[in-house]
């Protein structure tokens, strides 16, 4: 799935501190996205709203860049007596485009067995 933080560049090749801040400036427009896989550990994880920190952008090629950041995240399942809150590191993948930036993010949401056959 395709998220774009709009922003004018203005042709020029922006930094990586330039980029840090026009993502952290807008990051409700990708923060859903980037925490969405956690329903892979379980129905029950849940997100800690503002947890999400970017560690680091690199210069991949062109005006390709990687993105890695971490979040805090809690499970409860009192069935099964857990309680716990976990961190979590993940990279994404994203394109400098005269219209902003392109996140390239998957989507958990289509990650389904029903979708297999």
């Amino acid at each position: 799935m395709k998220k774009l933080i709009p922003c004018d560049t203005q042709g020029k090749k922006p930094g990586i501190t330039e980029l840090k801040q026009i993502i952290e400036s807008n990051i409700e427009v990708i923060e859903d996205a980037l925490t969405a896989g956690l329903g892979y550990y379980s129905p029950n994880a849940r997100y800690t709203p503002g947890s999400l920190v970017i560690k680091s952008i690199e210069h991949r090629n062109n005006q390709s860049y990687s993105m890695t950041y971490t979040y805090d995240w809690t499970i409860f399942n009192g069935c099964l007596d857990l309680n716990s809150a976990e961190d979590a590191k993940e990279s994404v993948s994203f394109l400098v485009k005269p219209e902003g930036l392109e996140f390239d993010i998957i989507d958990f949401d289509s990650a389904t067995t029903e979708n297999e056959l």
